[in-house]
């Protein structure tokens, strides 16, 4: 049958990440489109964008020079795309959320050089109030360019951990504009 091997929402999306080797799957013949993706992860999608070979210690706690992922995490927190917590830490390891991933992907276009001055109305979402303070800005630029829709038709889940699918079609829009 002419039919795609899965009727799965973001098939073209994944399809997308791993021909431009944004994403890897996680086996030779799986991609796991419902596991988190981690904030090493897109960071590191993002680095190897930008062909980021190397990267001035930014003073995580918890990033190691020999980390997988320390000249990634170093060069976007020096450049100003990502920021750690308050003690230091950057977390690697934890799952991104929606509205980190929106912070970052923001702070990367503008970085960039992008206009990232639109702005949508949140006020439709019933959980727009759980939007930390410092990502309703992103939240409301990745809303209205349409790169994070609603995970219903009235709610965000701005805390919601992105899973690889979800990161995977956020991609796929973002950059092929």
């Amino acid at each position: 049958s002419d039919m795609p091997s899965t009727d799965y929402w973001s098939h073209g999306a994944i399809d997308y990440v791993v021909a431009h080797k944004l994403f890897f799957g996680t086996s030779a013949t799986t991609f796991a489109p419902n596991a988190t993706t981690t904030r090493a992860m897109i960071v590191s999608i993002l680095a190897r964008q930008e062909n980021v070979t190397s990267a001035e210690d930014a003073g995580f706690t918890d990033v190691d020079e020999n980390d997988w992922f320390a000249t990634a995490v170093n060069w976007a927190a020096r450049e100003g795309i990502v920021a750690g917590f308050e003690d230091d830490s950057f977390r690697p390891n934890d799952a991104i959320t929606r509205e980190q991933l929106a912070a970052i992907l923001c702070n990367y276009s503008a970085w960039k050089g992008k206009d990232t001055s639109a702005r949508a109305d949140l006020d439709e979402y019933t959980d727009a109030i759980s939007i930390s303070s410092w990502a309703t800005d992103t939240m409301s630029w990745a809303v209205a360019e349409q790169l994070l829709a609603g995970v219903t038709e009235n709610t965000l889940e701005p805390q919601g951990a992105a899973t690889r699918a979800q990161v995977a079609a956020v991609l796929q829009r973002f950059l092929s504009e």
